[in-house]
C-alpha cells in the first residue's frame, strides 16, 4: 500500500491524545507483536483500566518533560468523518544525555516497585528487563560524556508503534525521519535506538545500523519467559 497523502505528523499537543495513541501502542505491541516487555512494563494492558492507566502515564511524562524541552511526543494521524483525526500511530523522542544542561538527562531504570508494589519478582524482573534493553544505549551515551568527544548528546528514539490498521501508509517512516530531522537542527548529532524485529528494517531504509543484539540479563527464575528481539541501532560511523 502506497504512502498516503493525508498523514501528517505532529507534536502532541493535547493530553486527551494520549488515550488513542496508547491504544496504538497496545493493538501494535500486545496484539500484533505479543511483545513480553510491553506486557511487564503496561500490566493489564488489554483492559479498560490498563488503558487509562498506560494513557495516564504517558501522559504523565509529557506533562513532566515540557518546560525543558528535550522529549518530543508525536502523533501519526489520518482524516476521519467531517474534521476529525484519526490518530494511528504514535512515536517519543528524546534529545537525550548524561550530562546537565545537554539535553534530556536519562538516568538508568532502577524501581519499579510502584508498578508492582506487592510482586517483589515482578518489580525486579521489569528493572532487568529495561536494564538489559537500555544497557548499549547508556554505553554509547557514556561515550559521549568524555571530555573529548565533540557531541555530548544524541537523539534517542525511545518508542515508535502504527496501529496495524494504519500501517504501510508512511507513517513509520514519518515518524522516524521526525527525529531525525531534528538531530540535524541540533548540529548532526547521532541518533540511536532499540529496534525490533518489525522496526529494523525501516530504521535500516533510513540510515541506522545493526549494532549489536540485546541479551537480556535476567534471573534464572525468569528465563524460560518470551522476549522480544531487539537490536541496538545507531547513525554514526562503525
Amino acid at each position: 500500500m502506497p504512502p498516503s497523502d493525508d498523514l501528517r505528523v505532529e507534536l502532541i499537543t493535547d493530553a486527551a491524545d494520549f488515550e488513542p495513541a496508547f491504544i496504538c501502542l497496545r493493538n501494535a505491541f500486545g496484539h500484533q507483536t505479543h511483545d513480553g516487555i510491553w506486557a511487564v512494563m503496561y500490566p493489564g494492558w488489554d483492559t479498560p483500566e490498563g488503558v487509562v492507566r498506560g494513557a495516564r502515564e504517558l501522559a504523565d511524562r509529557w506533562t513532566a518533560s515540557r518546560e525543558r524541552g528535550n522529549v518530543h511526543f508525536l502523533k501519526a494521524t489520518l482524516a476521519g468523518p467531517g474534521e476529525e483525526r484519526i490518530i494511528g500511530g504514535m512515536a517519543i523522542w528524546v534529545h537525550a544525555t548524561l550530562l546537565p544542561g545537554h539535553g534530556e538527562v536519562l538516568v538508568p531504570p532502577a524501581d519499579f516497585t510502584k508498578l508492582y508494589p506487592d510482586n517483589e519478582p515482578e518489580a525486579r524482573y521489569a528493572r532487568q528487563l529495561l536494564g538489559s534493553l537500555f544497557k548499549h544505549r547508556f554505553e554509547a551515551l557514556k561515550e559521549k560524556a568524555r571530555p573529548e568527544s565533540l557531541q555530548k548528546s544524541a537523539m534517542v528514539l525511545d518508542l515508535l508503534a502504527v496501529d496495524p490498521a494504519f500501517q504501510r501508509k508512511g507513517a513509520a517512516s514519518r515518524l522516524t525521519q521526525w527525529g531525525l530531522d531534528e538531530a540535524q537542527r541540533l548540529g548532526g548529532i547521532e541518533s540511536m535506538t532499540e529496534g525490533s524485529a518489525m522496526g529494523r528494517l525501516v530504521y535500516k531504509q533510513m540510515g541506522f545500523r545493526e549494532v549489536q543484539a540485546v541479551e537480556y540479563d535476567v534471573d534464572e527464575e525468569f528465563k524460560a519467559r518470551e522476549r522480544p528481539s531487539n537490536v541496538f541501532m545507531r547513525t554514526g560511523s562503525a
